[in-house]
């Protein structure tokens, strides 16, 4: 059977029409560390290139990027095969803070250009992870309550990117009763903040609770810090301790923030149908502490809400909540509300959901 053609004409416009594409490796992004040796930054693409041109964080212009010529930036070297394999880049020798940002390059290819970029992310150090008590957990001279809940939350503040935290008790990595992971970033610096809940067993006594975090910019990659779990004895002839005076003051707590968490995969700050959205909603530096209600659209909700963790500061109390929300089809286009109700007023703050299949 003979093929028209103009069958064949349109095979050979479409297959030849396809765009060029400039791939880089690595791809998007590379984490580094200040002092850092031979990091290759390449961009390839499948025809042979006229000229390669790249822009570097901290060098003072674009240079072009060639085997055959050396580039006019101390410590920098061409990295890759020649031009003519579709190939350009280079190793910087040594990472200096001056490199943190976007490298790009810029490539032709029979009289049209195409660009690629690898953002060059440098690490910063977070502060060492601290282990915080709820307010309500009664921790003087630490010691515990035999059977009583306690809640834990380990902040890792000020990392670049953030830390990745995890939980355990005497070595063993816990996995129950551990929270979402929560982030906030401001800056291009992130507190990364999860929270621990454990009922105290009398084979608890005398063993650590330790959060660890997780870095590239730490000596050995990660800090950890500890809480030993002492059991309170009880005495029968024991006399109640004085509670210290509690703040008489009325405070109006700062506007209501709302977080979803850093585990929820998002596309185009959309959710997927089927998964579980996870948001704190947060209250800070109240007195009385808030109180919290939330709200689908016009719907109360009661299921998926965690106990409320507060702890106190000499500004107040702030209160968090955190709410598993599973997704349906129905949800896309409701607004989650959390209103944190207060004697000196209420306010709320709001999340329109957006999903995907």
């Amino acid at each position: 059977m003979r093929i028209p053609v103009f069958l064949v004409l349109l095979s050979a416009f479409l297959g030849g029409s396809q765009a060029l594409q400039v791939k880089t490796d690595p791809a998007e992004e590379v984490v580094v560390v200040e002092g850092q040796k031979n990091v290759n930054l390449l961009c390839l693409i499948d025809e042979p290139m006229d000229f390669c041109i790249v822009k570097l964080p901290g060098a003072p212009a674009p240079f072009a990027a060639s085997d055959k010529l050396p580039a006019p930036v101390e410590g920098i070297t061409y990295y890759g095969l020649p031009w003519s394999s579709g190939s350009c880049g280079i190793t910087i020798d040594t990472i200096k803070p001056i490199h943190d940002g976007p490298f790009e390059c810029t490539v032709s290819v029979k009289g049209q250009t195409y660009k690629g970029q690898i953002n060059i992310a440098l690490s910063v150090a977070p502060e060492p992870p601290v282990i915080e008590l709820a307010s309500n957990v009664d921790s003087r001279n630490g010691e515990f309550e035999f059977g009583k809940k306690v809640t834990m939350k380990c902040v890792s503040r000020n990392g670049w990117p953030g830390a990745k935290l995890s939980w355990y008790l005497d070595g063993v990595k816990l996995t129950e009763d551990v929270g979402a992971e929560f982030s906030e970033t401001s800056n291009r610096r992130t507190t990364v903040q999860q929270i621990y809940r454990r009922a105290i067993a009398v084979e608890d006594n005398r063993k650590k609770v330790t959060c660890r975090a997780e870095h590239t910019a730490y000596p050995g990659g990660f800090m950890e810090t500890s809480l030993p779990i002492k059991l309170k004895k009880v005495y029968t002839n024991e006399k109640p301790e004085v509670q210290k005076e509690e703040l008489k003051e009325s405070v109006k707590p700062k506007p209501p923030q709302l977080t979803v968490s850093s585990v929820v995969a998002q596309r185009n700050s959309a959710f997927k149908v089927g998964s579980n959205l996870v948001v704190q909603c947060v209250s800070k530096d109240g007195n009385p502490p808030a109180g919290f209600l939330w709200f689908l659209n016009d719907q109360l909700i009661y299921e998926g809400l965690s106990a409320p963790f507060t702890s106190k500061s000499s500004r107040g109390s702030t209160v968090q909540q955190t709410l598993t929300l599973p997704l349906k089809q129905t949800d896309d286009g409701k607004v989650l509300i959390c209103k944190a109700r207060h004697p000196e007023g209420s306010e709320e703050t709001r999340l329109k959901i957006s999903t995907y299949n």
